[in-house]
């Protein structure tokens, strides 16, 4: 039996990460010995974890069925050679690993495996954990095993590639673009890739990463990233499209393109370094603080946010400006930073880019603020101290 924690063990499980992991594998284990007949598993479950189960599968009539009806119909299900080839070309790279593994050695005992690594089979009904005697347990049972078998596996790892490139293409171009047009997105990856997709195929690829929870919508032929732009409702998502429609797209090469996967990732610019050493150096030490605060810009900056909102990222982590002087230097670095960033409304290009390959009238780079130094900055003799608080005269400091 699993027994309370009490208040000083919680404080120390919060504090270690590697007991996190556990306590976690643990509320979604089976606790008891561990057993590798799919038929047994699924007896030993609750109805209730079996009609979830069946729920993920969509199996019909599953709400008038017995708990051993429940049982067989998952069981026929799961052991179906196309139903399995389906679900196993959905896993991402971790659980595809995983699932190599297990497929030779049937059982994996690792107290901190991260959940997400197993949670899509673990719902799926592919793996059962067990936690027995202080031991996580990833089984999967012999039945499904001897399913997989049946099928060829090379040709299926080869299947499953392809999808997972799909995938990661669909998830980074949403992260670049915000919002892509579908025709668009295949275009490129039909560039870059000598197997092409059909519209159909890439369809099909989008609606299965929506299925997988990916943090996508799919509105007026565009993937739209419903995560990155959460706050917008569907007129202003129609705004949005309308806004970028007909423009250029940026289309680095796959190599960066894939970086972007990642939806922390972004491109670290000269300014972005700039105004990241200036922060360090005159506004704050905290070099993990600024970190954040460095990202948080360049998502804003990506958006395309209000100045406004760009300094409440210093403010809400009480970076305050101790002079004019700062503030300006800060507003100017803001605006380089701005005006070099990969904007979601111009399809991943920057406003300098624009302004370089514009056929016509050329887009004006943003001044954040139309502030001139005399406006912001009291007037200094060169031998009366900086402003800055250096405690060094005007004329070795910032007047130089």
């Amino acid at each position: 039996m699993l027994r309370m924690l009490n208040n000083e063990e919680e404080v120390y499980m919060l504090e270690d990460p590697t007991l996190q992991l556990e306590q976690t594998n643990i509320q979604h284990a089976i606790i008891g010995e561990p057993m590798t007949s799919l038929s047994e598993i699924l007896l030993s479950l609750t109805k209730t974890r079996l009609s979830a189960l069946a729920s993920v599968h969509s199996i019909t009539g599953r709400s008038k069925m017995k708990k051993e009806e429940l049982a067989e119909a998952l069981s026929d299900y799961v052991t179906n050679t196309e139903h399995l080839t389906s679900m196993l070309l959905q896993m991402d790279g971790a659980e595809w690993s995983l699932f190599e593994t297990l497929l030779q050695e049937s059982s994996v005992q690792d107290n901190t495996i991260p959940y997400g690594d197993y949670a899509f089979l673990l719902d799926r009904g592919l793996v059962f954990s067990f936690f027995s005697e202080g031991q996580l347990h990833l089984i999967m049972p012999e039945e499904i095993r001897d399913a997989i078998r049946k099928a060829d596996l090379p040709a299926l790892k080869q299947q499953h590639g392809q999808h997972q490139l799909a995938y990661q293409y669909i998830v980074a171009a949403s992260h670049l673009y915000g919002a892509v047009k579908l025709d668009k997105l295949l275009e490129i990856y039909n560039a870059q890739n000598e197997q092409a997709l059909s519209s159909e195929e890439l369809l099909n690829e989008v609606n299965e990463a929506i299925g997988r929870g990916e943090n996508l919508l799919l509105h007026g032929g565009y993937i739209v990233n419903s995560y990155l732009l959460h706050d917008l409702d569907e007129q202003k998502i129609n705004d949005w499209i309308a806004k970028v429609e007909g423009k250029p797209y940026y289309v680095p090469d796959q190599e960066e393109l894939l970086r972007y996967t990642d939806e922390t990732y972004f491109e670290m610019t000269p300014q972005l370094s700039a105004l990241q050493q200036y922060v360090l150096r005159e506004l704050c030490k905290d070099q993990e603080t600024v970190e954040y605060l460095i990202d948080d810009l360049q998502l804003a900056c990506a958006k395309g946010s209000s100045i406004q909102d760009l300094i409440y990222e210093f403010e809400s982590r009480k970076i305050n400006f101790k002079n004019p002087l700062q503030a300006q230097q800060t507003i100017q670095l803001l605006t380089e930073v701005y005006n070099h960033t990969r904007m979601w409304a111009n399809n991943g290009f920057t406003l300098v880019e624009l302004q370089a390959i514009a056929d016509g009238v050329k887009p004006e780079l943003v001044k954040l603020v139309n502030v001139s130094a005399a406006d912001t900055v009291p007037k200094v003799g060169r031998n009366e101290p900086c402003p800055c608080g250096s405690g060094l005269k005007y004329k070795k400091c910032h007047g130089k």
